[in-house]
């Protein structure tokens, strides 16, 4: 499966941290069923280097994990093929975890995630680490529960996955600097 894609927004959030300005690195992972150019189920577009959030967001999760990781040919993480193994020690490769339950954002056809750090803020009413709906807009998404999306870092296109109640999903964001 190919690589997501580091947008540049993503790009200016690491100049941030870089930087040691006080911003939080990538802390949410959104889902989404795309917009109308997604007319093929198992070819999804390419996404655009310019995306500053997905084309149609409809739940968003904080992490539940963040790590160093090491390539490990022995490890219980598989991504692209490449084992990871979590560890204690500095590395130059993190894993940021994010699971979407078996209760939880059923009856997505998920066609697009991203991982998004910086200001990421809820509506006042949700007080756990799910929002659904999407960005809130007065006029244009009034039950969108995401006050703020923060900076996407990065975007990827998928074939549809049907989302349903006896689904866990689980992704990892897969950073190497």
């Amino acid at each position: 499966m190919a690589l997501g894609l580091i947008v540049k927004t993503g790009r200016i959030l690491t100049a941030k941290l870089l930087l040691g300005q006080a911003v939080d690195g990538i802390t949410h992972c959104a889902i989404g069923d795309g917009d109308a150019s997604f007319t093929d189920p198992q070819n999804p577009p390419a996404p655009d280097i310019g995306q500053t959030g997905l084309r149609n967001e409809r739940a968003r999760k904080r992490y539940y994990k963040r790590t160093f990781l090491k390539e490990d040919a022995e490890g219980a993480l598989l991504v692209n093929g490449v084992r990871y193994l979590e560890t204690g020690e500095e590395t130059n490769t993190i894993g940021v975890f994010f699971r979407f339950d078996e209760a939880e954002a059923n009856g997505i056809t998920i066609r697009e995630y991203g991982f998004f750090g910086g200001d990421v803020q809820y509506v006042e009413s949700v007080t756990g680490d799910l929002a659904m709906g999407g960005v809130f807009h007065q006029d244009t998404n009034p039950t969108g529960e995401v006050l703020h999306p923060g900076y996407l870092y990065e975007v990827k296109n998928i074939p549809d996955f049907n989302k349903i109640s006896d689904t866990r999903v689980e992704l990892v964001g897969i950073i190497k600097i």
